[in-house]
């Protein structure tokens, strides 16, 4: 059986894929970004939308209060962690070079 010769020129290279990702990325990322600056900027100019929003934002942190607190304390926890791992990765490297 013969394979088909596939064409080097019609499929595009692993590399090619990337950049055709990141500039659908930076597309999308770049409308999304105009069309945030345009609705808060529209809410910014009217008050009651902002005492409205000051209003749902206090009420959604004050019933999620715990949970808040929960995840913020396991973050500085796991922000120590990484301190203490890298200071000794560092310890590690220093020795081995002596």
């Amino acid at each position: 059986m013969t394979k088909p010769k596939s064409d080097d020129a019609s499929s595009p290279t692993p590399q090619a894929d990337m950049i055709a990702k990141g500039v659908a990325t930076g597309v999308i990322v770049s409308t999304i970004i105009h069309t945030g600056r345009g609705i808060v900027g529209a809410m910014s100019r009217t008050p009651i939308i902002m005492f409205g929003l000051g209003v749902v934002t206090g009420y959604f942190a004050h019933k999620y209060r715990k949970e808040i607190i929960s995840v913020s304390h396991r973050a500085a926890i796991e922000s120590g962690n990484f301190v203490l791992r890298q200071k000794d990765h560092l310890h590690d490297l220093i020795t081995e070079d002596r």
